[in-house]
């Protein structure tokens, strides 16, 4: 059966891409239908994250020239220029930094990078200078007068940021150089909703337990096809990575990031990261209420080294804290789009395969921000609106998924 009404947009696919992306249009005044082959929304990878909000401090160590570290800072200029009318949005730019109000999306739990002691390896000394030089500078950045996401090229970092901390360095007597970093967690369950339900305030359709069975462009409009049923639109976009490597043909790489959730973290820890230049051995902590953390490390790529490489990174995080317990272990899937040569790609990718077909791949939750405005700009030639509709008296919050800690510490105390 065909629909008769017809969308300005039909978005397929439910994570943070599509409920950030439908959200930007129906604030437009855009007509959309969001399709989610799920029972609920955000119940994949955007389920799996570890709310974790990065400056792009943490790929200062990479040799990227900053290009990492530009797409994550700009993510935050647009998150403060086109999210701050929301409600939930308690990030407060200042002129030397960023500060935070209680009770919102962001919490005031900022993560500390524990550099590893290698006082006999100078690159490694020169690599971690800069990036302590790097998050001084983000740490006071002027977010008041100055977009950071254009600010940190050759032209902020200087070449004496590769010595300037070595000295520091040669002076700590632990086996770890530590440092606050700019980073900090999220509530990312709160954020979504508030961006879904004011999406469904401007008049945004969704249809869960939709999973797309095809797509055709007949350049007038698009055909979607949903069990049995056929939609029509103007214009589709895929947030999917499984459906865009479905229709598109396009490769999809799949990262495993084995995570661990434990109990009884002391009151005394805060949330870190460690770094190495041996990559196996970073390990990380984000700290929740109640003792409960989600002990993690890196993303492997191979699913046979999923079981031994999460008991490595629990004996590592016992010895740390030997208090805490295991309750369970879960594995996030990291689907991104790696172009050749590439072992991992954190940006974003807004793709064209046909005339009115479009495709968009997430790198990192943070930079969902940041890639809709831009979605919105490239297609209309404009910047979207700063301004929202926000009332959610009579409206029903979208049912969406828990994310797979607190599925784990339900299961563990119910």
């Amino acid at each position: 059966m065909v629909r008769d009404s017809k969308y300005d947009w039909i978005v397929v696919g439910g994570g943070v891409s599509g409920i950030t992306i439908s959200e930007i249009l129906t604030r437009e005044g855009k007509s959309v239908l969001l399709l989610e082959k799920n029972d609920r929304l955000a119940s994949e990878t955007s389920k799996d994250f570890h709310e974790w909000v990065h400056s792009g401090a943490l790929y200062t160590l990479i040799p990227d020239n900053l290009l990492t570290l530009r797409y994550l800072l700009g993510a935050t200029d647009d998150l403060i220029e086109y999210y701050s009318c929301f409600p939930g949005m308690n990030l407060i730019p200042t002129s030397s930094g960023i500060e935070m109000l209680k009770n919102g999306w962001f919490n005031d739990d900022r993560i500390e990078f524990r550099y590893k002691s290698h006082k006999l390896n100078p690159i490694w000394l020169s690599t971690v200078s800069r990036s302590l030089a790097i998050i001084e500078l983000i740490k006071t950045h002027d977010w008041l007068r100055r977009r950071a996401g254009s600010e940190y090229g050759s032209s902020k970092v200087k070449v004496r940021d590769n010595f300037v901390n070595i000295n520091k360095q040669l002076k700590n007597q632990d086996s770890f150089f530590s440092v606050q970093s700019p980073d900090f967690t999220m509530n990312s369950r709160v954020l979504l909703s508030d961006i879904v339900t004011t999406a469904q305030l401007n008049g945004l359709e969704i249809k869960t337990n939709s999973e797309v069975e095809y797509i055709n462009d007949f350049g007038k409009f698009v055909e979607v096809g949903v069990d049995g049923q056929t939609y029509k639109s103007n214009n589709v976009v895929i947030t999917s990575p499984d459906a865009i490597s479905k229709f598109n043909g396009i490769p999809i790489k799949t990262g495993f990031a084995p995570m661990a959730i434990v109990e009884n973290v002391p009151d005394k820890e805060c949330s870190f990261v460690e770094l190495d230049y041996h990559i196996n051995k970073c390990i990380n902590l984000l700290k929740k209420k109640n003792g409960i953390g989600q002990a993690g490390g890196i993303t492997v790529d191979d699913e046979k080294k999923i079981n031994d490489y999460i008991k490595y990174v629990f004996s590592e995080h016992q010895k740390r804290n030997p208090s805490i317990k295991l309750l369970d272990t879960y594995v996030g899937l990291k689907k991104e789009l790696v172009q050749k040569g590439q072992e991992r790609n954190y940006l974003y990718h807004i793709n064209q395969s046909s005339a009115n077909v479009w495709s968009v791949v997430l790198g990192k939750f943070t930079l969902a921000f940041s890639m809709a405005p831009e979605f919105y700009r490239r297609i209309y030639n404009e910047n979207p609106s700063k301004l929202i509709k926000f009332s959610g008296e009579g409206l029903i919050h979208q049912d969406l998924s828990q994310t797979a800690w607190q599925e784990i510490v339900d299961k563990n105390r119910s």
